[in-house]
């Protein structure tokens, strides 16, 4: 969770004449035509998204704290962005990564996070730690890989309403400083 995604998103949306009316965890049904207020239909909705990801270096800033969080951590840690965006993206962001000075690794994949991180787990010794903003993600990576250390993360709170139950073994974190923390204790024990 390094890029705004939400907010930046509901902009985009506005300019489109919708709006997001986040009345249970998904998008779909959720952003709704201004004018009319019918649910904007999923190919629409899937073809702002990509406005959104093709634009993403002018409309998607950094989440506040991540950063100098990431710039410390990354002094006992290996940090890896992994993405599931589509590859297509993968020069728009990675460029967009660098120019913010966040030149970390980065998988952009389509695949599940969970087999990409038990991957990562088999390739890499000491602890690892998985932070994603999406309880599905957390628990696909927790079937996949249990000894992950993982981290709930949102950079907006829209959604938190109607957040799906987190993994049992999973944290939550109310912002980079505070994740920080927490993963600099799971590091050095």
């Amino acid at each position: 969770m390094v890029l705004e995604f939400i907010a930046p998103f509901c902009r985009l949306l506005e300019e489109h004449g919708a709006r997001l009316h986040p009345e249970s965890f998904r998008l779909t049904g959720n952003v709704r035509s201004i004018a009319t207020g019918a649910a904007l239909p999923g190919p629409r909705l899937e073809a702002i998204t990509e406005q959104l990801y093709q634009e993403q270096e002018a409309r998607q800033p950094l989440v506040p704290g991540v950063r100098p969080a990431l710039e410390r951590l990354s002094e006992i840690a290996d940090i890896v962005f992994l993405t599931a965006m589509t590859p297509t993206y993968y020069d728009l962001r990675r460029r967009h990564l660098d120019d913010n000075a966040l030149t970390y690794p980065m998988i952009a994949t389509e695949r599940s996070k969970g087999a990409v991180v038990a991957e990562l787990c088999a390739a890499r010794p000491g602890p690892v730690v998985f932070v994603d903003d999406l309880p599905p993600n957390l628990a696909v990576v927790h079937r996949s890989a249990p000894e992950v250390k993982m981290l709930h993360l949102m950079a907006n709170d829209a959604f938190r309403p109607h957040l799906p139950p987190l993994p049992e073994a999973a944290l939550g974190a109310k912002d980079w400083p505070d994740a920080e923390a927490i993963i600099r204790r799971w590091i050095l024990r």
